[in-house]
């Protein structure tokens, strides 16, 4: 009888040590999620500006619309990679 009650009383502890390292992982992918989303938001406004001071220089310079957006595209995309690599490599 009393091998049983430790074996519970092991079993009960077990599920409480799983349950909150689950609850302390969950928050920690929330924060990930967070983090992800700013980044992103970063991103998207430098690309934004990259991508239309490049398309008003291009449209200047009296070349079309679908060129300048292909070449504006594939520049500014291109740069703010290499840009994010040169951080990660530092």
């Amino acid at each position: 009888m009393e091998s049983s009650k430790r074996l519970v009383a092991m079993f009960l502890v077990c599920i409480v040590v799983i349950s909150s390292s689950m609850h302390v992982s969950l928050a920690s992918g929330e924060i990930n999620s967070e983090k992800f989303q700013q980044a992103f938001k970063e991103a998207a406004i430098e690309y934004k500006n990259c991508y239309n001071t490049c398309d008003k220089k291009c449209s200047d310079e009296g070349l079309g619309y679908t060129h300048c957006e292909i070449k504006c595209d594939e520049d500014c995309a291109s740069k703010l990679l290499k840009e994010r690599f040169q951080t990660l490599k530092n």
